[in-house]
């Protein structure tokens, strides 16, 4: 049974189902809003409580999967952290924690939206105080594969120092280490991540993290010549994307995080779908229609089955196929864990998958 470590960030959710017809207003808008009227009393139905956060999300999906997984994650000396680590005990993974009495657990408040992403209150609490001698190396050794999620303020300044070391003691077991940054770790401690690259054997953004991240790998009013547009692609392959003071092509951002030595190159853009890059294939799978009725985890249960795959010698083909299923029932619930899939399960999934909608495209670089 192959070892796997998770690494990030551990949360108390709080899910809050509201009454329609109350006073909190969502504006049908891009991006969408949500306003309240002042004074106004938000009649609440019911509020759900899970563990949630990186680390525990991504350890859940691994041990569904059949994987020996274990997390590792920092929180506060509080129920809500003791709450935490038995609701990952009781679903099978062993955890490692280190606690702290100066700040309370992480917390996320959540409001789910029908058919949209959830708005999300976030106290990152003890995640953000995590130093880098407080990670386990000894346990970094033991295992076959690393998944690093997102990690908040001083907790990122170990990335490179956590990657390297999955390398070092790789022993040539083939994909070793995964890294699925957020957005706060991209603002405010990109250099750790670009640092870290060289080590990295899969890298999984969202759009809005490739933006902020292609500011820092450019130079600063970096302006687009359009290289490597597909016109008849996907959205993302056929545009020229502003950030900030640049804009780019998806091709130029792939050649750039290449040349780095990242083996594998994993975007998500919502409902749109997936993108996922090697040195010399682009491969595009759109969402899968299925209602939402929580977006909270998914982004976790696809990358984590995503990489669980390749572990497992699956094409990258099959991994999507496999991510895009796992994601596509965990929105089905309110929380990131219960909708999880096991390695059975999809693949009872994938027999009826259609798998006409997969695209791929030659990378030229």
């Amino acid at each position: 049974m192959k070892k796997v470590l998770t690494i990030g960030g551990a949360t108390q959710d709080i899910i809050i189902e509201y009454q329609e017809g109350s006073s909190l207003h969502i504006e049908n808008t891009f991006p969408l809003r949500l306003s309240w009227q002042e004074g106004g009393k938000i009649e609440i139905e019911h509020l759900h409580y899970a563990s949630g956060g990186g680390a525990t999300n991504t350890a859940a999906s691994f041990e569904r999967l059949g994987f020996e997984a274990s997390t590792f994650f920092k929180i506060g000396n509080d129920a809500a952290g003791h709450a935490i680590v038995q609701d990952l005990e009781r679903l099978g993974t062993t955890v490692h924690y280190t606690s702290t009495d100066t700040l309370q657990t992480g917390t996320s408040f959540v409001i789910p939206i029908p058919g949209k992403d959830s708005i999300i209150f976030s106290y990152q609490g003890a995640n953000e105080t995590l130093s880098q001698k407080e990670y386990p190396v000894d346990l970094i050794k033991e295992q076959d594969f690393i998944y690093i999620s997102s990690l908040t303020n001083k907790a990122a300044d170990a990335l490179p120092h956590l990657t390297h070391n999955a390398q070092k003691y790789s022993q040539g077991k083939g994909i070793r280490v995964a890294v699925n940054p957020g957005t706060n770790q991209l603002k405010n401690n990109a250099p750790s991540l670009k640092a870290a690259l060289s080590s990295i054997d899969v890298l999984i953004m969202n759009t809005e993290e490739m933006k902020l991240f292609a500011t820092n790998l450019k130079p600063r009013h970096f302006k687009s010549s359009g290289s490597g547009i597909i016109t008849s692609g996907p959205p993302l392959a056929r545009a020229i994307i502003s950030a900030e003071s640049i804009t780019f092509t998806l091709h130029e951002y792939l050649k750039e995080i290449l040349s780095h030595k990242v083996k594998r190159v994993v975007i998500t853009d919502g409902k749109n779908g997936v993108y996922v890059a090697t040195k010399d294939t682009l491969y595009f799978h759109p969402a899968l229609p299925v209602p939402v009725v929580n977006s909270l985890g998914a982004g976790d249960a696809f990358g984590s089955c995503f990489v669980a795959q390749l572990i497992q010698g699956k094409r990258i083909e099959d991994a999507l196929f496999y991510g895009l299923v796992n994601a596509a029932s965990v929105i089905g619930f309110h929380d990131a864990k219960t909708g999880l899939l096991s390695q059975k399960k999809l693949e009872e999934y994938k027999e009826n998958l259609d798998t006409s909608f997969l695209q791929t495209y030659p990378l030229h670089f």
